[in-house]
């Protein structure tokens, strides 16, 4: 389908691409992962001809179609949204014209037959007219002609649209609605090989769950470029690892490349030892005996050998890590914010009618829900940025604030230098002799910190700027998207700095994997309503899979639901804390179970236990009632997160 043979590309001394192959195969999706400026992009760049090849070939099949979804969107026609996602299909729509005006010359044809027979002019010929028409329409069934316009509408739905943004322009848009028009054309184009660059920073979570499942039935190949571990773990066949100029390809998911990447690198590693202990011990024989004419053969054969070898290099998995322990909040009350009776509304749309919502220390909450819900408006009225309508945003005991947003990597002054940027926000906080090591947590090594900020990419800004937020942390942190843009290491180094942290977050993200990891509990909002998951996100989905009504598990909400009110049940605060210990308590004894069901297995596929019959019928049967022990843990705690999980703060 695809071949990429010896392919080389540098740009200067930097070389991008050293005779690099990769076979794309038909339903391959691929995923193309690598360091920062490995040359992604540019290898997507190439594939499309936007770029040239310094050497060797790219070949494909004659009639291969492929479709580019770019980063950016560097300029898009003025059109309407829906003209634009069926603009790629200007044949069909022709068709669909000419066979409406076929139509209506038929019907004229007929009328004029009938004065002809009467005296008057000469008709068109109805037989010809019928020719076309049936030509015509075998062409535009077979084109699927008659589903375009549903089958564009049902994408524009799944990336977000709602029915009266077909008709709106897209200069009105902004550049991510933009991103999912071009996304919205490809996908109705449905090209053989479909090429995505970061395809689901521009999306929220429910535009993402359904391209993923669209995309899952994707007939045809895929190479996407993404930092979504979750993204790829769920979307991908192969992963392709760009790394050093080389591409290596691994089939299976991101997890599994991981770790067959590590086992192959070990492999290669301990072959590099090996070969340069031979190497040492053949210097040391010439070393020794090149004086002895008794030797001089033995000698010219080591040198020849030496000279014939073709030494390996010993690669380095070593990725920089954090030994590091990140600066906490002041201490704060157990209320770290609350919203009693908030409306907001912008014009005619009321958000919000009757929001109350607590937020205790220690909190990790994720925002989740539709586009246009109100997550980015809940985030702003707890951070302050704009004001209730009506109702109160306060504050508990202690506790400042911190908001970041996108928008604010703009703030970042481009003259200054990463260091200083940072002692800025450092020196308030007494941490100037923490600067340097707080930044090498950060992954910004002794090179970087000299840079002036203008000349760093969207992921090094947005890095910077959390690592600000975070140097002198407030006890309520308020995130929007934190991760866009950042890479896999950069997410990683975040999400340790957010797991170690002790106060309240209140994020958005997409990012299921960070949802995950951090997460103590889900928000989702939908038509102003917000539903509680005290769970991270795969507790939410398997909730929400859940059958719902009377014959339901789980206590049922108050009747009292209305616009901008949380579901709540009626458990008071002591209930509520003991309900909250008994869960954490569950969950130490499930982590203390689940370790020593791993020693056990440890124990009995040891081989040098296999001939001692006591130990492996005693850690056997030890290990068949830890399982069931956890068995029964997890039905205790399943019953316990339905009990909390839809409950109000």
């Amino acid at each position: 389908m695809l071949h990429l043979t010896d392919i080389s590309k540098s740009f200067g001394s930097q070389m991008l691409l050293d005779k690099a192959g990769l076979h794309v195969k038909p339903g391959m999706r691929i995923g193309l992962v690598g360091p920062n400026g490995a040359g992604k992009t540019t290898l997507l760049r190439l594939i499309v001809g936007e770029m040239s090849l310094d050497g060797g070939e790219i070949s494909a099949r004659k009639d291969l179609r492929i479709g580019f979804l770019p980063q950016e969107i560097e300029e898009i026609a003025d059109h309407a949204v829906i003209d634009e996602v069926l603009a790629s299909h200007a044949d069909i729509l022709s068709a669909e014209k000419r066979i409406a005006e076929l139509g209506r010359q038929l019907s004229e044809a007929y009328s004029l037959t009938e004065a002809a027979g009467s005296g008057g002019a000469a008709p068109p010929d109805p037989d010809q007219l019928l020719h076309e028409l049936g030509a015509l329409q075998t062409a535009f069934e077979s084109a699927h002609g008659y589903e375009l316009e549903t089958r564009a509408q049902t994408i524009l739905r799944g990336m977000g649209f709602r029915d009266e943004d077909f008709d709106r322009q897209i200069a009105e848009l902004s550049g991510g609605w933009r991103m999912r028009v071009a996304l919205s054309r490809l996908l109705l184009e449905q090209p053989d090989l479909l090429l995505m660059d970061e395809p689901t920073n521009h999306l929220d979570l429910d535009s993402l769950l359904w391209l993923e499942e669209f995309l899952l039935t994707w007939p045809g190949a895929l190479i996407v470029v993404s930092h979504d571990r979750y993204f790829l773990n769920r979307m991908v066949t192969h992963i392709a690892d760009l790394d050093r100029g080389i591409i290596d390809l691994y089939a299976g998911s991101y997890d599994h490349f991981e770790e067959e990447k590590r086992q192959r690198y070990e492999t290669l590693a301990n072959a590099a030892k090996n070969q340069q202990r031979e190497i040492e011990s053949a210097e040391a024989f010439i070393r020794r005996f090149r004086a002895k004419n008794t030797k001089a053969k033995q000698v010219q054969q080591k040198i020849r050998q030496l000279e014939r070898t073709e030494r390996i290099e010993a690669p380095s998995l070593e990725r920089k890590t954090i030994k590091f322990r990140f600066p906490q909040p002041p201490r704060t009350g157990r209320v770290v914010a609350e919203l009693r009776h908030v409306r907001k509304a912008y014009g005619e749309k009321v958000v919000y009618k009757k929001l109350d919502l607590a937020i205790e220390r220690g909190e990790k909450i994720a925002l989740v829900g539709p586009n246009g819900a109100g997550k980015s408006t809940l985030l702003k009225l707890l951070a302050g940025v704009i004001e209730p309508d009506a109702g109160s945003v306060t504050l508990g005991h202690n506790v400042r604030r911190e908001y970041f947003a996108q928008h604010q990597l703009e703030v970042l002054h481009p003259g200054r230098t990463v260091l200083k940027t940072m002692e800025e926000a450092a020196a308030p906080a007494g941490r100037l002799p923490e600067v340097r090591s707080y930044l090498g947590a950060f992954l910004f090594g002794d090179d970087d910190v000299t840079k002036q900020v203008g000349v760093l990419s969207g992921g090094e800004k947005a890095r910077l700027a959390l690592a600000r937020m975070l140097i002198d942390p407030a006890g309520l942190l308020l995130l929007d998207e934190p991760t866009n843009h950042l890479d896999m290491d950069s997410r990683a180094v975040l999400t340790e700095a957010l797991r170690q942290f002790e106060g309240a977050v209140v994020f958005i993200s997409h990012d299921r994997h960070l949802i995950n990891a951090i997460g103590t509990k889900v928000i989702e909002i939908r038509d102003g309503c917000l539903t509680h998951y005290l769970g991270d996100w795969e507790y939410y989905q398997w909730k929400r899979s859940q059958p719902a009504g009377p014959g339901a598990a789980g206590p049922a909400p108050a009747e009292d639901s209305a616009p901008g009110r949380a579901k709540t049940v009626e458990l008071g605060y002591k209930e509520r804390k003991e309900l909250n210990s008994r869960y954490r308590r569950i969950e130490r004894k499930i982590t203390a179970a689940e370790e020593r069901q791993k020693e056990l297995a440890s124990l009995l596929s040891d081989p040098a236990h296999a001939s001692d019959y006591e130990l492996l019928l005693s850690t056997s049967a030890e290990a068949t009632a830890l399982a069931d022990e956890i068995a029964a843990l997890y039905d205790e705690w399943g019953v316990v997160s339905e009990a909390l999980g839809t409950t109000a703060d």
